[in-house]
């Protein structure tokens, strides 16, 4: 989805009221540090793009020289009606999110903010040189990195806030298989070829999508019965710090349906069928998304609570000796005790004791 929101550029649209919606995406996979391929997933991807030739940015480029960049990606394009428009598109891929971001710069945060909703015009000024404006601005990211490392270069007002409310995570712990001599298959590569050519065609793309009536019907009952959830306090996402995407979460489906809709045919005109994958998809992301920031709270335990569970997730049980041996460097017995009564009392572990060792053991419910 990625890959095609950052070939569709600022050349197709969808009108919605007052605002117009464009199909770019911040795009972010969260796995352990080798563990999970990220970087693979993201190669093949990057190998893909290059072929069509369209602006690609990597994560080794300061805010300056990254604003150069979309400044002088200038192009024009035609509309159906004959109108010429300028553009400025721009797809960042950064296997190292956290290289990208550089710790503490709020400045360039906001900045991503902004561009996210793809301006008619932007201007930034600079203390030497006067100021860079920036006319039809579209900027896609699909980036990679480990949760830990984003909660550490994200400042706490960052997150749950108006950045991370425009990303879509995609988080995994493990791969899904081994493969332990990969090898392409004939199959593949002409697969491969045939990618290439639909994402050429994807490119060349121009002009305003539209919802069919069957599409404009799913997406009015979708709507009301998400925002009764909202009301009601029931969001998608339970967790307080993804109170901002859930905010937001109709316009990913309305860009989403657009990538959708232009991936399968060029006649620009979202179905329901679109529309309906458009939400599962995201409901499917959404199942593993609290993942991402389950390590960030203001209790002192919070960090802590999220190793313990993970392990006891994937463990199923433990002795209490079992899991002190494994964690006597973060915790002492007061740390102990207070995660297990919290865990206890979330519902998410069973603490049993032997009766005849006196030996406490922990189960883990599957209740996450």
């Amino acid at each position: 989805m990625a890959l095609v929101a950052g070939a569709l550029q600022r050349k197709v649209f969808l009108k919605w009221g007052f605002e117009t919606i464009y199909p770019n995406l911040y795009v972010v996979l969260v796995g352990p540090s080798g563990k999970c391929r990220k970087g693979t997933a993201m190669g093949i991807g990057r190998d893909i793009f290059k072929q069509i030739g369209l602006p690609l940015i990597s994560e080794s480029i300061t805010r300056e020289g990254l604003i150069r960049r979309m400044k002088n990606s200038v192009a024009t394009y035609q509309l159906p009606d004959g109108s010429i428009k300028f553009h400025c598109s721009v797809m960042c891929m950064s296997p190292e999110l956290t290289v990208f971001l550089r710790k503490g710069d709020i400045g360039f945060l906001a900045d991503l903010t902004d561009w996210y909703d793809s301006n008619d015009e932007w201007t930034y000024e600079t203390k030497n040189a006067g100021t860079d404006q920036i006319e039809g601005m579209c900027f896609t990211l699909l980036g990679a990195t480990a949760a830990d490392w984003l909660q550490s270069i994200l400042p706490s007002e960052a997150i749950g806030g108006g950045f991370t409310s425009r990303i879509l995570f995609i988080v995994e712990e493990n791969k899904r298989q081994t493969v332990t001599l990969p090898t392409m298959t004939k199959e593949e590569l002409h697969l491969r070829q045939l990618l290439i050519h639909d994402l050429e065609q994807i490119s060349i793309m121009t002009g305003p999508f539209e919802l069919d009536d069957a599409a404009m019907k799913a997406y009015d009952h979708w709507y009301t019965v998400q925002e009764a959830k909202i009301k009601s306090n029931t969001p998608p996402i339970s967790d307080p710090k993804f109170a901002g995407y859930c905010d937001r979460r109709a316009t990913h489906v309305r860009k989403l349906s657009i990538i959708i809709s232009a991936s399968r045919r060029d006649s620009r005109i979202i179905t329901e069928d679109d529309f309906n994958t458009a939400v599962r998809m995201l409901v499917q992301a959404e199942q593993k998304m609290p993942g991402v920031f389950s390590a960030v709270g203001d209790s002192p335990y919070s960090a802590l609570l999220d190793k313990v569970l993970k392990f006891l997730q994937a463990v199923g049980s433990c002795s209490r000796a079992d899991l002190m041996t494994r964690f006597y460097r973060d915790m002492d017995t007061r740390a102990l005790e207070a995660v297990e009564t919290i865990l206890s009392h979330m519902k998410v572990i069973r603490i049993e004791v032997n009766p005849e060792t006196r030996e406490i053991y922990y189960h883990f419910t599957g209740k996450r």
